[in-house]
């Protein structure tokens, strides 16, 4: 592992964004994206953001994270094992019915669905949720979620970690998003 101590650290601190009700990823993406090979992102939060870690890991970086008393001080280095740097694209929707026929008969053939319900939940609990169980889930499985929203901002940290995902209008006011590797 990286000696982080040698690192020139640039701090960002979400905490105000998100009590603001603000998603801070995207200045979260952007921040890492301009560091240096010499250079760490202190990510400050009043929570321990995992669905972060899988996106970064994705981009080459690895962290640290320490519990303060303000939250949780996460540091993001680069992987010296990955080459080169990411380009942060602009915020946009990804597509939901972004997949191909094989796609879809890996989700049918899938053995184990898991049910996961974050209606009634605020922002960020239900990506936190998802993300958590998403970590733990095994090639035969897939997520089954009931929302009360299309989580827009849910799609593009699910396409940056390698997902699958349909989602459904199931009516008065539910959404079910399928997620799969």
């Amino acid at each position: 592992m990286e000696n982080v101590n040698n690192l020139k650290k640039i701090t960002l601190d979400v905490r105000e964004d998100v009590k603001s009700g603000a998603d801070p990823f995207q200045k979260i993406m952007e921040a890492a994206g301009r560091l240096n090979e010499d250079e760490a992102l202190v990510l400050i939060n009043g929570f321990e953001p995992f669905p972060l870690y899988s996106v970064l890991k994705n981009k080459g970086f690895e962290h640290v994270t320490k519990n303060v008393p303000e939250g949780f001080e996460i540091i993001f280095f680069r992987d010296k094992k990955e080459s080169g740097h990411f380009k942060v694209k602009p915020p946009e929707e990804a597509d939901e019915n972004n997949f191909t026929d094989g796609d879809l008969k890996n989700l049918a053939h899938k053995q184990n669905i898991i049910e996961l319900d974050v209606r009634g939940l605020e922002p960020p609990q239900p990506m936190l949720k998802i993300f958590a169980l998403l970590e733990s889930i095994k090639n035969d499985e897939a997520l089954h979620i009931t929302h009360e929203r299309k989580p827009v901002h849910l799609y593009p940290r699910l396409k940056d970690a390698g997902y699958k995902f349909l989602t459904k209008e199931k009516g008065g006011g539910a959404f079910i998003i399928e997620v799969w590797k």
